[in-house]
């Protein structure tokens, strides 16, 4: 309860505070509290969560490419992708959520990558060498 009221008194208290900072002169603080894509309106608190999803990405750029889903990261690397572009055409044009948008296309294809060249393109050689070698011990156990 005592959470939400805190929410809404700061909401309600939101204009009252911008027009205090704009107002101020304070330099690059005031340029900012003013902006179209500032920290007072949602072109500015939606990129920042999502920046919390490229970090938990590039947090796991290791990340074992069993583990990886092709369908998921494809998804991830497509959002980043469009949403680069969308954010320069929107107004105001969102430079933060272009540059979380970039940062989520790089670090989803990096691991998309990695999972395509681990199940499609790079060579298995101690898994195709140890099956023959499997098969071979079973048959000789057979015929001992």
């Amino acid at each position: 309860a005592a959470t939400a009221a805190g929410a809404g008194a700061f909401v309600a208290l939101g204009p009252t505070i911008q027009s205090m900072l704009v107002n101020a002169n304070l330099g690059i603080v005031s340029t900012v509290a003013g902006a179209d894509a500032g920290p007072f309106t949602v072109h500015f608190w939606a990129p920042m969560s999502k920046w919390l999803i490229s970090g938990a990405s590039f947090m796991d750029l290791d990340r074992p490419t069993d583990k990886i889903s092709i369908a998921q990261y494809t998804a991830l690397t497509l959002t980043g992708l469009f949403f680069s572009r969308y954010s320069l055409l929107v107004t105001p044009i969102n430079y933060t959520l272009c540059s979380v948008n970039v940062a989520l296309f790089g670090s989803s294809a990096w691991h998309l990558g990695r999972k395509i060249n681990a199940d499609y393109i790079a060579d298995k050689p101690a898994a195709a060498a140890a099956a023959p070698a499997a098969e071979e011990a079973a048959s000789e156990e057979k015929v001992a």
